[in-house]
C-alpha cells in the first residue's frame, strides 16, 4: 500500500524530478528529428507540439513532456543555485551554473507551451521568439544571440572531448558513447545556426528562430538536415539512457528536510 508520506517523498525528491526531465529531454529531440524528417518541418516549438498532440497517444506524450520539462528546469535551478555538481569556484563553473539557470527556466517555458498546447481548446498562433525578439531591446538580443553561440560552441566540446560521459554510471549501454557524440554535435549546429538568427534579429526581429526554426531553416541543405534530424534523434535516446543511468545528486525539496 502507498501511504501519503510516500508520495510525499517521492513527488519531493530532486532526483525523481530529474529523471522524468531527461525523458521529457529525450522525447522533444526525438520527436523533433522525427516530426521534421516525416512531415511538415515547425516552424516553432508551438508547431512541434501541436503536431505531438495528433499523433497516436500524443496527448500523453505532452502531458510527460510537460511534467518532465518543469522537473528539468527545476533541477537545473536547483544545481545552479546549490552547486550540486561541484563546479570549481573560478569564472567557468560560475558561467555553467549561469547557463544552467538560463537553460532551467527555458524548460520551464518548455513545459509552459506544452501546457498551453494541451489544455488550450484553440490552437496557439506560432511565432513566439519573432514577438520575444520584438519586445527586447538590441543589447539582450546581442547578449542573448552570443549566448546561444557559446553554448552550441560548448555543446561541441562536450560531443568531440566526450565530457557527457563524466556523469554516467560505468552500466551504461556501450553504444551511449556514439549517441552521445553525434547527438551533441547535431545539437551544436542547431544551437549555432540559431543564435545566428538571433543576432539577426537586432533591426528585423523576423529573423529570429529559436531550435526547431532554426532546424527548419536548414531544410534547403538536403544531406546536412537529414543528418541533423538523425543526430537530433539519436540526442533524443541518449537523453533517455541519461534518464536511467545518470548518477543525481539527490536533494529532499521539502522545508527543514
Amino acid at each position: 500500500m502507498v501511504t501519503t508520506s510516500g508520495l510525499e517523498s517521492t513527488a519531493s525528491s530532486l532526483e525523481n524530478w530529474t529523471r522524468a526531465g531527461y525523458v521529457a529531454r529525450g522525447l522533444i529531440y526525438i520527436l523533433l528529428g522525427y516530426v521534421a524528417l516525416s512531415a511538415e518541418a515547425p516552424r516553432s516549438t508551438t508547431d512541434l507540439f501541436q503536431t505531438v498532440e495528433d499523433l497516436p497517444a500524443g496527448q500523453v506524450l505532452l502531458a510527460i513532456i510537460m511534467v518532465g520539462a518543469f522537473g528539468y528546469g527545476l533541477w537545473k535551478l536547483f544545481d545552479a543555485a546549490k552547486n550540486l555538481e561541484g563546479f570549481d569556484d573560478d569564472a567557468t563553473g560560475k558561467t555553467k551554473r549561469v547557463f544552467y539557470v538560463i537553460g532551467g527556466l527555458g524548460y520551464w517555458i518548455l513545459a509552459l507551451l506544452a501546457a498551453r498546447t494541451l489544455f488550450s481548446s484553440t490552437p496557439s498562433a506560432g511565432g513566439g521568439t519573432e514577438k520575444a525578439a520584438a519586445m527586447a531591446p538590441d543589447w539582450l538580443l546581442y547578449v542573448a544571440g552570443a549566448g546561444i553561440i557559446v553554448a552550441g560552441l560548448y555543446q561541441f566540446k562536450k560531443g568531440l572531448t566526450r565530457e557527457f560521459l563524466e556523469g554516467l554510471s560505468a552500466n551504461a549501454p556501450s553504444f551511449v558513447g556514439w549517441f552521445g557524440l553525434l547527438g551533441h554535435v547535431a545539437r551544436a549546429i542547431v544551437f549555432v545556426t540559431s543564435g545566428w538568427f538571433v543576432l539577426q534579429a537586432v533591426g528585423d526581429s523576423d529573423e529570429a528562430k529559436g531550435l526547431a526554426a532554426a532546424l527548419t531553416s536548414l531544410k534547403d541543405t538536403g544531406t546536412l538536415f537529414t543528418l541533423l534530424c538523425i543526430g537530433l534523434i539519436l540526442f533524443g535516446i541518449f537523453s533517455l539512457v541519461e534518464a536511467r543511468y545518470r548518477i543525481i545528486p539527490n536533494e529532499d525539496l521539502r522545508p527543514n528536510r
